[in-house]
Parts: structure tokens; C-alpha cells; sequence
């Protein structure tokens, strides 16, 4: 079996939910969540796919993960644009891991041509429970 290769399709051919299991969904959140609400893969030009999905706790409180499957010339501009943004404790997820605000509820990150991003909603700070959810989803990449 090839690196990165479980049942035929690589990591990176996942869809967002099968990247963040509801227990982790959970972990995050701090509380249960519903039944994950999928947005199959679609084209979004340029040779790029994405996907989605969502985990719905109480009241506001959700876990949306997106993954883009991107060309290489899209990636260096997303590469481009993290290198300005904030990246304080995120040395662990790569050399392409940024705060998208100074929040902390989403954090995006590109692994050689996957991008992927988490937004949490949650009481609380997010940080930790944000930066855990993002490491199980860069390792399975």
C-alpha cells in the first residue's frame, strides 16, 4: 500500500467529513454534536475542488471544515497571503498555517496543494481546541 493511500483513494481525494469524525467534532465543540452535514466535492475553477462539512452543537455553537484541492499557482498565492497574517502557536501544523483574524475561530492551513480550514464557534476561546482539530486534520493529509 502506497503512502498516504487507505482503500484506493489518497488523503488528499477525502471529503472534509471523513477528515473530522464526530468525536472530534465534539472535542472541539466541548459538547455533543448533530449528525455531520456534508457539501460533496465541487469545481471551483482554475483545476481547484472543495468540499465541506459541517457539526452542529447547541444554540450557536458549530465546527465547519472546508478542504480545497488546489493548483500549485493557486496555492502559492494562498501561501502569499498566509505568510501575512498572524501565526502565534502554529509552528507544529507546516510551514503554511495562519490565524485568518486575531479571533482565533478559524484557522487555515496548506499542506502541498491542500488547503484546509476550520471555523469554530464555541463559548470560550477557541485556540486550543481549534489548533487540536487542525492537527488531527494535517495528519491525515
Amino acid at each position: 500500500m502506497t503512502a498516504g493511500v487507505r482503500g484506493g483513494v489518497t488523503a488528499a481525494d477525502r471529503d472534509a467529513c471523513s477528515l473530522v469524525s464526530p468525536q472530534d467534532a465534539a472535542a472541539a465543540l466541548g459538547e455533543n454534536v448533530g449528525a455531520p452535514k456534508p457539501m460533496p466535492s465541487h469545481p471551483m475553477g482554475q483545476g481547484a475542488t472543495a468540499s465541506a462539512c459541517v457539526y452542529k452543537g447547541s444554540g450557536f455553537h458549530e465546527m465547519s471544515v472546508q478542504v480545497i484541492r488546489m493548483p500549485t499557482d493557486m496555492a502559492a498565492v494562498y501561501k502569499s497571503l498566509c505568510q501575512q497574517k498572524g501565526k502565534d502557536g502554529l509552528s507544529d501544523l507546516g510551514d503554511v498555517a495562519c490565524w485568518y483574524n486575531d479571533k482565533h475561530e478559524e484557522l487555515q492551513v496548506l499542506k502541498g496543494l491542500t488547503f484546509f480550514s476550520i471555523v469554530l464557534k464555541r463559548s470560550g476561546n477557541p485556540t486550543e481546541p481549534i489548533k487540536a482539530a487542525a492537527k488531527r486534520v494535517f495528519n491525515q493529509l
